[in-house]
């Protein structure tokens, strides 16, 4: 048993590898004809796969709205 999953595992892992290779050459093939599959596949992917800087972003975005919102105060109290 030792020796067939010493001999399996790394087989698996390999043929995984390939076949995701196979399939991102496949949409980068799509992507570049601008097919809709593509997209759609991409867009996808990207709602599902977990943001990893999501609390870096969401504090980016609140920074950023309240810088524009100190500028239009500013440029009001101008006027």
């Amino acid at each position: 048993m030792d020796f067939s999953y010493s001999i399996y595992l790394p087989i698996l892992v390999w043929l995984a590898f390939a076949c995701l290779t196979c399939l991102f050459i496949f949409l980068y093939r799509l992507a570049k004809k601008r097919k809709g599959a593509a997209l759609a596949i991409g867009l996808f992917v990207q709602m599902m796969l977990p943001d990893p800087k999501i609390e870096h972003t969401i504090e980016w975005i609140a920074e950023s709205k309240e810088q524009r919102g100190k500028k239009q105060s500013l440029n009001q109290d101008d006027r």
